[in-house]
């Protein structure tokens, strides 16, 4: 490459979750690694947003312990607190029920009958023994129909696979991300919001040796015949790079390959399609029903959560509460016409909040999972993995990437086998045009 002014060994694009525990990986195997970011801060969609001490998640978050990203933080040493949530209910016609997701609420709970709660804890002991993979092809709804008799637990199923999914379109997603999120229990909300996360693994990257470039754009990947040779800044600048580890959203993704030998990928990616949900967020100075903590509604795609009962993401003794109408892909809907939809959720949730309200976010169309796992893809193993045919050295991480997970975890759990392979497979030779990394950190 001429006129090249800054080198490397890994060069990573997208500083997300993905992003920052392939680099980690990566560094502490002793490579040269520099991470461009193109915001001013780093997480993607995990980070927070601070406002007089309300920490507003990019959307509504939670972490699934025991999940594939869980592996990814231990070794990376990634640390956070956390509390577990409680009092999660079920909501019909004014009327609310204790949630059965533990033994006890199976127990309380007064939406199930006797017969049901029976049928149901059968049914979950057999979830605990499918093999996932094995039911890829089959969409959460073909399941339900299948697996689920009684009425109402079907209408209750059909909400937790909503709300687990993002999905209200239960047609389209795999059955394989249905039931794996079903039997993961440890469910932590975040002190400090998943920035508290980014934070962690920000220190491990810097301490690592990682060279993090925030506000820098990649506007180009450079190529000769089946290898990269690095990539083009949007200011003019190129960086030499023995191999390129790309984690941002398809989107930015697409917009970097471009050329004849990344038409299969991106001919996957034309064909799949995002989840998004509408969100909106409220700061309350009060609680007004602390009593209805989690919500599930069983009339509507719709879901709430007032996180600040237990994790510590607002002021003391006030509130942050997160509210989601999840969304079908194929007919999304009107923006306006959701957002008076979760206006009226609020209403009959935690009714008052109007009165005590501290600011607003309303997010009409957040992209909440970048591909969508489907039962006509055949599920996690219908996602790209985390090397480009035909290229060399060419990598990928993100929720889009690898077999393993889904949202974040898909994110930390591809970040960790494409860091995997790439030390496995070794760095091509080093470019012959190398400047001094002073010349620009």
């Amino acid at each position: 490459m001429e006129n090249s002014n800054i080198s490397t060994d890994v060069a990573i694009i997208g500083g997300g979750l993905a992003g920052l525990s392939a680099a980690i990986y990566l560094a502490r195997a002793g490579m040269d690694v520099t991470l461009f970011e193109k915001s001013n801060g780093l997480g993607g969609r995990a980070a927070t947003q601070e406002y007089e001490g309300y920490a507003f998640n990019h959307g509504i978050h939670a972490f699934y312990h025991g999940s594939a990203g869980t592996r990814v933080l231990r070794e990376l040493g990634a640390t956070y607190t956390y509390k577990n949530p409680r009092r999660v209910q079920l909501y019909e016609r004014d009327h609310f029920s204790p949630a059965p997701v533990s033994a006890s609420t199976i127990l309380r709970t007064d939406f199930l009958t006797a017969a049901e709660k029976a049928a149901f804890v059968g049914l979950f002991t057999k979830i605990t023994r499918t093999k996932f993979a094995s039911v890829g092809g089959q969409s959460a709804r073909e399941w339900l129909d299948r697996e689920v008799r009684q009425p109402r637990l079907y209408k209750m199923l059909s909400a937790f696979a909503c709300t687990l999914t993002y999905c209200a379109n239960l047609d389209l997603v795999s059955a394989e991300v249905f039931l794996q999120r079903v039997i993961l229990s440890d469910i932590r909300y975040l002190d400090r919001g998943w920035q508290s996360l980014v934070d962690s693994l920000q220190a491990r990257a810097v301490a690592a040796g990682v060279h993090i470039l925030n506000r820098t754009r990649v506007s180009e990947i450079f190529q000769r015949e089946e290898r990269i040779e690095g990539v083009g800044l949007a200011d003019g600048r190129r960086v030499a790079a023995r191999a390129v580890l790309l984690a941002p959203t398809p989107v930015e993704a697409l917009k970097l390959l471009d050329g004849e030998r990344y038409m299969p990928l991106r001919q996957t990616l034309a064909a799949s399609k995002s989840v998004r949900v509408a969100c909106l967020d409220v700061a309350l100075s009060s609680l007004p029903v602390p009593q209805h903590a989690i919500v599930f509604d069983l009339a509507q795609p719709r879901f709430l959560t007032a996180q600040s009962l237990f994790a510590r993401v607002a002021p003391a003794g006030k509130a942050l509460i997160h509210t989601i109408k999840q969304l079908d892909p194929a007919r999304p809907g009107d923006p306006h016409q959701d957002e008076r939809d979760l206006e009226e959720w609020l209403d009959q949730i935690q009714p008052g909040w109007r009165a005590v309200l501290v600011k607003r976010i309303f997010l009409p169309r957040i992209e909440a999972v970048s591909l969508l796992p489907t039962a006509q893809s055949g599920g996690l193993a219908g996602r790209p993995g985390v090397q480009v045919p035909g290229v060399s050295n060419l990598y990928l991480a993100g929720d889009w990437i690898g077999d393993a997970g889904y949202l974040a975890d898909a994110s930390l759990a591809s970040a960790r086998q494409a860091a995997h392979l790439l030390i496995r497979n070794g760095l091509p030779m080093q470019p012959a045009t190398q400047q001094a990394k002073s010349e620009i950190y």
